[in-house]
């Protein structure tokens, strides 16, 4: 049975790489079109929002806020794919894991901070920092849970 399960964890490893490129490939597709997405949002009608009110500056400020934000996820997702990396060469207890899931956790912050930064014309971006936010501070506790059983695992790695 163990072997079964290691079968089948490697497959959905497997699996969650070839999501990632397709996110990536997403990523850069939206980078392409992410004047036209911004300028949507901004003219779409509604009764969320003050974008009415929304100047051209604060329009130019959108789509470099909307750039930095694919930017981030970029990076986040490059690091995810070095994690499981990791999960297949089953080196997950090391340093190196644990500083990639910190980065990633970052980033998750980092995000909420920029849609928070966006919140003044998208009130639902707030939303979206406040659940960035969550799972970045989610990875924050993972991240340390491993960190402690990489210190277990290298103690035991000692102990004859």
């Amino acid at each position: 049975m163990p072997h079964l399960f290691n079968k089948t964890s490697k497959i959905s490893t497997v699996i969650s790489i070839v999501l990632i490129f397709l996110l990536l490939g997403a990523l850069g597709f939206l980078i392409y079109w992410l004047p036209d997405v911004t300028e949507s949002l901004i003219n779409a009608t509604d009764n969320l929002g003050n974008r009415a009110e929304i100047t051209d500056l604060g329009r130019k400020w959108v789509l470099i806020d909307a750039y930095v934000m694919v930017g981030v996820a970029v990076v986040a997702v490059v690091l995810m794919f070095f994690i499981l990396r990791a999960v297949l060469l089953e080196r997950i207890f090391t340093i190196a894991a644990t500083r990639l899931i910190g980065a990633v956790s970052l980033c998750c912050f980092l995000e909420g901070v920029l849609f928070a930064a966006i919140g003044v014309w998208f009130q639902l971006a707030f939303a979206a920092a406040i659940a960035a936010c969550f799972v970045g501070l989610c990875l924050r506790v993972v991240k340390h849970v491993i960190e402690e059983a990489t210190r277990i695992k290298s103690e035991n790695d000692f102990t004859i």
